[in-house]
């Protein structure tokens, strides 16, 4: 909207005689979108998850995940994967420069393909296989950035005490 306003001013300014009116005009108009974009810019950097928020929700999503494969709950398995994958995902297009999201690719994504295979065969012992690989995978993501100390484990206990696995 704003840039047919933009284009429509344009048209409007070509038709008046004064060409140094014209380019006033024209660049005030610029210097105003440019300041709302700017604001824009700066309210998405304010409220957008940090990686640590997303990995966080990664980390709820694999505690879930594996319980429900354990109970052979495979289309809550499947809601729980697809949430890890929409994460990873999310990550990716938020945190482009980061060292870690660039290692999703390599090191991420080949344990979460299998791991969507075992669900898919319904599978206890694939999934089970599966998912000891992406739980590796996570932690060597974080050894290979500097973020060993954040170590994930295969979870003894569900995260929350008021859903059935």
């Amino acid at each position: 909207m704003k840039l047919f306003l933009f284009i429509l001013s344009i048209f409007f300014f070509i038709g008046c005689s004064n060409k140094t009116t014209q380019l006033k005009t024209l660049q005030s108009e610029i210097n105003y979108l440019n300041i709302k974009n700017d604001s824009l810019e700066k309210e998405i950097q304010n409220i957008k998850p940090g990686l640590g928020d997303l990995m966080l929700e990664i980390q709820i999503h694999h505690n879930k995940l594996w319980f429900t494969g354990k109970e052979e709950n495979w289309p809550l398995a499947q809601f729980e994967y697809d949430e890890i994958r929409e994460t990873f995902t999310q990550a990716q297009k938020i945190e482009t420069e980061r060292a870690e999201v660039k290692l999703f690719k390599a090191m991420i994504y080949p344990q979460l393909d299998s791991l969507q295979l075992s669900i898919t065969q319904r599978s206890t012992d694939r999934f089970t296989s599966a998912f000891i690989n992406l739980t590796n995978a996570c932690n060597n993501c974080h050894a290979n950035t500097k973020f060993n100390f954040n170590k994930i484990i295969i979870p003894d206990h569900p995260p929350y005490s008021n859903q059935e696995f």
